[in-house]
């Protein structure tokens, strides 16, 4: 409550404009420098109070954001329809690479999977990469394919795709470069498959500079721990107890 009437009262001297806005970004601003910012990664109480317009508070808290990076890494299976000339299904796994941001958030994947086309007999087997950079933007990606009838006949190639990924599902159209066999043409040159990922397991992490600070952070407070324990063992007496000596 004391942190509070301060905020208030340090508001009310030092702005001219109290519009609402202003005043709820510098609470906001104050709050996040006490509770979650070190004191060598930010500006103090005092300086927060100077801003004197709302772009440099904001542009100051997404500074303090962009120096922790949290990274995610996924994986897990997907299921999708293919058609083209012919109608395949796909069966494979799939991990997923994610820089989480506010702003321009990336995430890159890469594929392996199986298709069979059921009325033709044909097998087929893909690896593939992609990546997509913002919240609402195409995924640019390319694979690897090849294709056997189990007659002797096979095709292979390369081919560029891009798509449409959202909650889970993916809508991709490509088209595929081949070589080999020319008899074998029951495979889809041009074609647009839907899947859908269902992931097994996640992971979070920070960057690399994040998880030093955290290490070190872990070790000094390890180290402490057994500092205590040690002094608990020997019976050294401390604050009161050393005082009165009892």
């Amino acid at each position: 409550m004391r942190f509070i009437k301060e905020v208030r009262i340090r508001i009310k001297q030092r702005l001219k404009i109290s519009s609402p806005m202003k005043i709820m970004l510098l609470i906001a601003g104050i709050f996040f420098k006490q509770f979650f910012c070190n004191a060598q990664s930010g500006l103090g109480f005092e300086q927060v109070i100077h801003f004197t317009n709302n772009t440099d508070l904001i542009n100051h808290t997404a500074q303090i954001f962009s120096k922790r990076k949290l990274y995610q890494r996924n994986h897990g299976v997907i299921l999708g329809l293919q058609r083209g000339s012919s109608t395949s299904i796909e069966l494979g796994g799939e991990a997923h690479w994610r820089k989480m941001a506010l702003t321009k958030p990336r995430i890159t994947g890469a594929s392996v999977n199986m298709e069979y086309n059921f009325g033709n007999h044909v097998v087929g087997y893909k690896a593939g990469m992609w990546t997509k950079r913002g919240r609402v933007n195409l995924t640019y990606g390319g694979n690897l394919v090849y294709f056997n009838d189990f007659k002797g006949l096979n095709r292979y190639g390369a081919g560029p795709a891009v798509g449409f990924r959202f909650a889970g599902f993916h809508l991709i159209n490509g088209y595929n470069f081949f070589a080999g066999d020319k008899e074998m043409d029951k495979v889809n040159t041009l074609y647009m498959t839907l899947r859908y990922y269902f992931p097994l397991e996640n992971k979070f992490t920070w960057d690399r500079k994040t998880m030093k600070k955290k290490e070190k952070k872990k070790k000094e407070r390890s180290k402490r721990k057994e500092q205590r324990e040690k002094e608990k063992d020997s019976g050294e007496k401390k604050g009161i107890r050393k005082l009165f000596d009892f």
